[in-house]
């Protein structure tokens, strides 16, 4: 595929409940979500921006530091942003280099998920079997995901996520819902970036969106604390 200029994202997410002193020495409590965002215009030869298991060492540092405690003992600005930039500058010092170099943003944000409208999503049962990675690794096993799509609006200030295609919704259920990936999409590593990207290639080949797809993002998530996502 020639894609031109174009973006990869991934995020990962991590939960923790905490607590914050106010100044007028009430306590805050929520439960929170930090999401790391890395991006790259180009992907290793796994196919990843960067494997996701590179990102324990942050989540190992929010369940030893952050979970279950006053924010006010751990991070010098409690708010919201105060706890991302926490996350990001001990992410820089910590993580290994090539992940920092793709390290785009910490996001914290407080409550449960909201669960999207049904028209924004569309979900399909597949397995798969990555190759070319270090010898153990869980992925190089074949094994399956609950697969989501979503389109995110790209620039969206409230973070919305277009209607999916009924067509698009269609070919998913038909040509990957129940599938084996690595046969589904002969010489594709199906690394969630790669299906993003193969999902996005197939919208742009067809006249659903009015032009060629571009500035369009589709997101595949393959567990509910991940997601990669394409930007022709």
């Amino acid at each position: 595929m020639n894609d031109g200029p174009s973006t990869f994202r991934i995020g990962k997410t991590f939960r923790f409940d905490a607590t914050r002193r106010l100044d007028d020495g009430r306590y805050d409590g929520h439960s929170f979500t930090a999401e790391a965002v890395l991006s790259s215009r180009m992907l290793s030869p796994e196919g990843f921006v960067v494997d996701f298991g590179d990102l324990a060492p942050l989540k190992r540092h929010i369940d030893e530091a952050l979970d279950h405690r006053i924010l006010n003992d751990r991070v010098k600005d409690v708010s919201d942003e105060g706890v991302a930039e926490h996350l990001l500058e001990w992410a820089s010092d910590h993580l290994p280099s090539g992940v920092v170099a793709v390290l785009e943003e910490v996001r914290v944000r407080t409550g449960r998920p909201r669960p999207l409208p049904p028209a924004a999503f569309t979900a399909f049962e597949a397995s798969h079997q990555l190759r070319g990675l270090r010898e153990g690794h869980p992925c190089g096993r074949l094994h399956g995901h609950s697969y989501v799509l979503t389109m995110p609006v790209p620039g969206s200030p409230d973070g919305r996520f277009a209607d999916i295609p009924v067509a698009l919704r269609d070919f998913l259920g038909s040509a990957l819902h129940g599938s084996v990936l690595n046969e589904a999409i002969p010489g594709v590593n199906p690394t969630s970036e790669h299906l993003a990207r193969y999902a996005s290639q197939w919208l742009a080949d067809r006249p659903l969106l009015g032009d060629d797809g571009s500035g369009v993002c589709v997101r595949v998530s393959e567990t509910e604390t991940s997601w990669a996502e394409f930007t022709r």
